[in-house]
């Protein structure tokens, strides 16, 4: 008998555990007050995914910063968009073909301002200790570069910044991989096809709703909020869309243009 009331007391412990866990990974990402994340950085005055980009975000009074992350040739975790580097530098070929060395011979900023790729680690040191979050989008949704999920979490729990990061993914693998790695993490789902089926999985399996704009009307933003899910959209255009979502509760808008700075 005892074993076994301590047993029900263990699993007990554990549920408890688990609540807290999961409250303590939405601190500083959701609340009553709606934020602003800048879309690859302040990607509608500067060079997108750059670092004149991110601290020109922080500098404008952005709350957060969303970017994405993917592997070099030689296991160097950098920052940007697309898969190759055509559109964004003066370079051309898929990153993963690339050292972090050779990437550096490419401009990703302007002739005026040239930029080199940015690593993941330099713009954790930018951000710590700031009051400004991360959106780390693992990039996977096209190539699945091996171990970039592990290799992310270790590095920003090295830097002890599990707090003021969280994690997004177009492809779901990479986030049951995160959640494998540490349950307690806050994993939103990127979605823009097939809306019911991906609004499903978010709803069966507990991601933040990473949907694009034009998806969230007020029906569809209430049935997220009441199943506790938090909303982090993105693809905001224009200051009347960001008061809207604003105004129905929204959690984070990632946008471009910072909206603050905007009169509504």
């Amino acid at each position: 008998m005892k074993s076994g009331l301590f047993i029900k007391v263990c699993f007990l412990n554990y549920i408890f555990w688990c609540i807290l866990n999961n409250k303590k990974s939405k601190i500083g990402f959701g609340g009553e007050t709606m934020l602003l994340f800048g879309h690859r950085g302040y990607s509608d005055q500067y060079s997108e995914n750059t670092m004149l980009a991110f601290s020109k975000a922080i500098e404008s009074g952005f709350d957060g910063i969303e970017t994405d992350v993917h592997k070099t040739k030689d296991g160097v975790l950098v920052l940007c968009h697309d898969e190759k580097i055509n559109r964004t530098s003066d370079g051309k070929g898929y990153i993963k073909d690339m050292t972090y060395e050779e990437l550096c011979a490419y401009n990703f900023g302007t002739k005026d301002n040239p930029q080199r790729i940015p690593l993941l680690k330099e713009l954790l040191e930018l951000c710590k200790g700031k009051n400004v979050k991360i959106n780390l989008e693992i990039k996977t949704n096209k190539i699945q570069y091996p171990g970039i999920e592990l290799e992310s979490y270790q590095m920003i729990k090295e830097m002890g910044m599990l707090d003021q990061v969280f994690f997004s993914s177009f492809y779901v693998d990479s986030l049951y991989k995160l959640r494998a790695i540490d349950s307690s993490l806050y994993l939103g789902y990127l979605f823009e096809d097939d809306y019911e089926k991906n609004k499903q999985l978010c709803l069966t399996q507990k991601f933040h709703v990473h949907a694009r704009e034009d998806f969230l009307d007020e029906d569809e933003i209430a049935l997220f909020l009441k199943a506790g899910l938090d909303i982090n959209t993105w693809g905001v255009k224009n200051r009347f869309r960001y008061a809207y979502f604003k105004e129905k509760g929204v959690n984070i808008v990632i946008a471009n243009k910072n909206f603050k700075k905007l009169k509504m």
